[in-house]
């Protein structure tokens, strides 16, 4: 199942795009099948691994809304929500709920670390302001090694959404891997106590959190090793990652809080090379003319990662070694080949297609 083939690439919110894909795309290039929302990038959480930037400034909602409209007028009826914490921002994912139902519209999943409420009470009044918004959607929550989270926070958000949207896998789990995993299974080994739970353990995609109430799916990702994760993993692992013209954490339209647009939610993400516009002024339809205009973006679409790494090494780069993550290795080309000599490649690379 394509799906299957999606879980295994690298990128911190994939799982949650694994379920947009129940047929494979018939020509490389770049088409959008979601709106995943970042309204914000306040945290509760310092993770170790985690290198976005608290701003404090929120996505405008009527901005956001008038975005929400013209992508179901094109075509583009799937939303998630992503953060940051998208729970410090209620009050738009509240709005977007409401206004997504009204269009009907499908929901994806919350991505969360499920320990921002301070008590019971609070924790069960917000997410049934959700429920009462007609969100159905899922809940992806974090949990590994480097998030430093009270299970028993996390053992009660499982419990009290499962009641509220009476869903035994209304919830799900993205962890980590690459490094410290026996920490990761520790923790999920805790979480399966604290729900009266079994765990199955992480030898395989169907590796789970089960009882008679639950069943919590839990979905492993590489950690890709950059900004402050650097120090966390040696990327370059000895072979060369498998190009899928970034299927995985790609065609999507990104709203970041900042109002800026990017085609993926992968780590290389925030370079300035793969914005292609902003809701504030763009249309999907610019968007998308953005994106086919976008010589990097456009190229990483239609022809693949590869194509570039062959035309750089043509050229005389010599890689620090090969790496199985094709997220680094975006991240790589947009943080430490010279732009100049990038650009150079790219027109190469879009000449020979």
């Amino acid at each position: 199942m394509m799906a299957l083939v999606l879980f295994k690439r690298v990128c911190p919110l994939y799982p949650l795009l694994a379920f947009m894909y129940n047929t494979p795309m018939k020509e490389n290039k770049f088409k959008p099948q979601e709106i995943m929302f970042s309204p914000t990038t306040r945290c509760n959480l310092r993770c170790v691994h985690c290198g976005t930037e608290q701003t404090g400034k929120p996505l405008p909602k009527k901005t956001a809304l008038n975005f929400l409209d013209a992508c179901n007028k094109f075509g583009i009826k799937r939303v998630g929500f992503t953060g940051g914490e998208p729970f410090y921002a209620l009050d738009f994912l509240c709005l977007i709920s409401k206004e997504g139902v009204r269009r009907g519209m499908f929901f994806d999943h919350i991505i969360t670390n499920a320990v921002w409420f301070k008590t019971k009470k609070e924790l069960y009044s917000v997410l049934n302001q959700l429920f009462l918004c007609g969100y159905d959607g899922r809940f992806f929550v974090s949990v590994d090694a480097f998030h430093n989270q009270d299970l028993r926070k996390v053992a009660s958000f499982i419990k009290v959404a499962s009641q509220i949207w009476t869903l035994p896998n209304i919830v799900s789990i993205s962890s980590v891997k690459g490094t410290r995993e026996r920490e990761t299974r520790t923790k999920l080994k805790k979480l399966a106590d604290l729900l009266e739970a079994r765990f199955t353990g992480l030898t395989s995609q169907k590796a789970s959190i089960r009882n008679k109430d639950f069943l919590i799916n839990i979905f492993s990702f590489n950690l890709s090793p950059v900004g402050k994760a650097v120090r966390l993993k040696n990327p370059w692992d000895g072979k060369w990652f498998e190009d899928d013209f970034c299927k995985g954490p790609g065609h999507i339209f990104f709203v970041l809080s900042d109002q800026t647009v990017k085609p993926c939610c992968g780590y290389a993400h925030e370079a300035d090379i793969l914005t292609i516009g902003s809701i504030k002024r763009d249309s999907p339809q610019q968007l998308l003319l953005n994106a086919k205009q976008n010589r990097f973006v456009s190229t990483v679409f239609e022809s693949g990662l590869h194509a570039i790494r062959k035309q750089l090494e043509s050229s005389g780069i010599r890689f620090p070694g090969k790496t199985t993550n094709h997220c680094f290795f975006c991240y790589y080309l947009t943080h430490h080949i010279p732009r100049p000599l990038l650009n150079s490649c790219l027109e190469k690379v879009h000449k020979k297609s």
